[in-house]
C-alpha cells in the first residue's frame, strides 16, 4: 500500500492524501466553517456564560440537501444513529478543562434527486444519509472543536463526496460567506498533517466576520469506508493556534473507533 503526501505550492496550497493512488492535484483544499450561517439559520457569536455555541459547530452539516423541502434532515434516536454516536469522542479525548458544546447528535437524511448543497462557491450533489455530531470547547469558550461523521450509502458514495469537495476546493481558493455587512471573508493556507483513513484533506481556514470577529480554524477530512469525518479545531486569530497534537489524537481515535463500525447503509 502506497501513501503519497505532498504539498502543492500552486495557488495556496494544501496537503493531500490519499491511499493506494498518486494523483495531480492542483490549488487548494477548501473546509468551510461557517459555510451554513445562512442556510441553517444558526449564527455564531462571541463567548457568553449561557449562550456560547462553539463556532466549529455550524461547520457540522456539509452534504446537507437543500434544494426540495422533501429531502429535509429528519431528527432521529434510531438505532443505526445510535451505532454512529456512541462510536464518537468523548469527555476523556479532550483535555480536563474543556466542556460538551454541543451534545452528540444525530441526523437523518433522506436526499432526493437532483438535491445540492452548498460546498465553498459550487452546489454539489448530495448524497449522504446521516451525520453524527459532537462538540467541545473551553471553558471560556475557545478554542473549541467539532467532530462529525457523515454517513454514505456506500464507500464508493463517500469517495465521490470526497472528490466533489477537492474539486469545488480547487475552484474556489477563496470566497465569501452571506452578503452586504454581514458577510464573512474566508482564506486558506496549508495545513501540514499525517495521513489517516482511506483519503484525506487538511487546510488552515482564516475567517472575518463583524459578527464573530477574526477566528483562525485547523480543518481535517478524512475517508474511512463510508464515512467522511470531519474535525474542525478553532480559536481567535491572534491566540495559540489550535493544539496539534490534539487534533491529530481526535482524528487518530475516530479512525479507530471507526475501524470496525457499522456496515454501509447500502448494503
Amino acid at each position: 500500500m502506497i501513501w503519497e503526501k505532498r504539498t502543492i505550492r500552486e495557488n495556496r496550497p494544501t496537503v493531500i492524501w490519499e491511499k493506494g493512488t498518486i494523483r495531480e492535484n492542483r490549488p487548494t483544499m477548501v473546509w468551510v466553517l461557517a459555510l451554513l450561517l445562512v442556510g441553517c439559520g444558526r449564527a455564531v457569536g462571541p463567548p457568553g456564560p449561557a449562550s456560547f455555541v462553539a463556532p466549529t459547530a455550524v461547520a457540522a452539516a456539509t452534504d446537507a440537501p437543500t434544494a426540495a423541502p422533501t429531502a429535509a434532515p429528519v431528527r432521529a434516536a434510531t438505532r443505526v444513529g445510535a451505532n454512529y454516536v456512541l462510536l464518537l469522542p468523548r469527555e476523556a479525548a479532550v483535555p480536563a478543562d474543556w466542556v460538551m458544546n454541543p451534545a452528540p447528535d444525530f441526523e437523518t437524511r433522506r436526499p432526493q434527486p437532483g438535491d445540492t448543497y452548498r460546498f465553498a462557491c459550487q452546489d454539489l450533489p448530495a448524497r449522504s444519509v446521516g451525520i453524527a455530531t459532537v462538540g467541545y470547547r473551553h471553558l471560556e469558550g475557545l478554542p473549541s472543536v467539532h467532530v462529525e461523521y457523515v454517513i454514505y450509502p456506500t464507500a464508493e458514495e463517500a469517495a465521490a463526496a470526497l472528490a466533489d469537495m477537492r474539486a469545488a476546493a480547487e475552484a474556489c481558493a477563496e470566497f465569501t460567506i452571506g452578503e452586504g455587512g454581514g458577510a464573512t471573508a474566508a482564506t486558506f493556507s496549508p495545513l501540514d498533517f499525517p495521513a489517516y483513513g482511506d483519503a484525506g484533506f487538511a487546510a488552515v481556514l482564516d475567517t472575518e466576520s463583524p459578527v464573530s470577529g477574526s477566528l483562525l480554524t485547523h480543518m481535517i477530512k478524512v475517508r474511512q469506508d463510508h464515512i467522511v469525518i470531519g474535525v474542525s479545531h478553532s480559536t481567535y486569530a491572534g491566540a495559540t493556534p489550535p493544539d496539534n497534537a490534539l487534533t491529530e489524537s481526535l482524528v487518530a481515535l475516530a479512525v479507530n473507533n471507526l475501524a470496525d463500525g457499522p456496515a454501509p447503509p447500502g448494503q
